[in-house]
């Protein structure tokens, strides 16, 4: 596959755990919804590298992340989809697994709509919060929790000018401070092991050295181009795989960490 070589240098991790199990929105999705960008999206690289299986939730896999799902609310939404996933358990998750919690990025994209667009981000936080806490509580001891990018820094932001750059890139480090301080009281209640991969910092370093990242074009889609190499957007709103793969590797950086050995 695309990220095999990407895991070539790194210590094999088979067998650390038993599943891979995923919520979220797009970012993670790779056919419950569809598949938005121009290849593997980064939980199938983290699948790879463990030697675990990820299909789609609605064929009977472990990945539940559906595009267009927000963290709070929705029929698709965070709550639903960890009801879901423990419902098809009778309520007990699999304590061997990888739980892979990342959402908010539409709550945020939408915020501007909203009547008051500082509360949404606060309250994503809280949803994935509950969520990753009714898995501690249903039996799951490692979860894996991404923070969110600057979504100003997308094309679809980026059209509206400056201000509304400038005002989503508020409301994301809104929205990360709140999920740092839920995931802490995750952590002190329930005694679970939260490795956190801070996507907001890695994106700014690709911001701030494109090359050294492999990238050269960091404000327009690829999509429908005849190559998408060295772009960092595949649409509006979405990575290019190439952009999935780097953040794979991050994630694999961050488990290495936590399972030395």
């Amino acid at each position: 596959m695309l990220l095999s070589g990407m895991f070539a240098s790194t210590a094999a991790k088979a067998g650390t755990f038993a599943e891979l199990v995923v919520f979220g929105d797009s970012l993670s999705d790779n056919g419950n919804a569809g598949r938005f960008t121009n290849g593997p999206v980064w939980v199938e690289g983290l699948a790879e590298y463990l030697g675990l299986a990820l299909r789609p939730s609605r064929t009977g896999g472990t990945n539940h992340a559906v595009g267009g799902a927000h963290a709070a609310g929705g029929p698709n939404g965070l709550r639903a989809q960890v009801r879901g996933y423990l419902a098809g358990r009778r309520g007990k998750a699999q304590p061997r697994a990888l739980h892979v919690v990342w959402a908010g990025g539409n709550d945020l994209l939408a915020s501007g709509l909203a009547a008051d667009p500082d509360a949404v981000g606060p309250a994503a936080a809280a949803a994935i919060g509950e969520a990753v806490g009714n898995l501690a509580a249903a039996g799951a001891r490692t979860l894996l929790v991404p923070n969110l990018p600057d979504v100003g820094m997308t094309p679809a932001l980026q059209a509206f000018g400056p201000a509304a750059a400038a005002a989503a890139r508020g409301r994301t480090f809104g929205f990360d401070d709140a999920l740092a301080l839920e995931l802490d009281r995750v952590e002190a209640r329930h005694r679970v092991a939260i490795l956190r991969l801070d996507v907001r910092t890695l994106a700014e370093r690709v911001l701030a050295d494109p090359g050294a990242a492999g990238f050269r074009n960091l404000t327009e889609p690829c999509q429908g181009r005849p190559s998408c190499e060295g772009a960092l957007f595949w649409d509006l709103v979405h990575p290019t795989a190439q952009a999935h793969g780097r953040l794979a590797a991050a994630a694999l950086d961050v488990i290495e960490a936590a399972t030395p050995g």
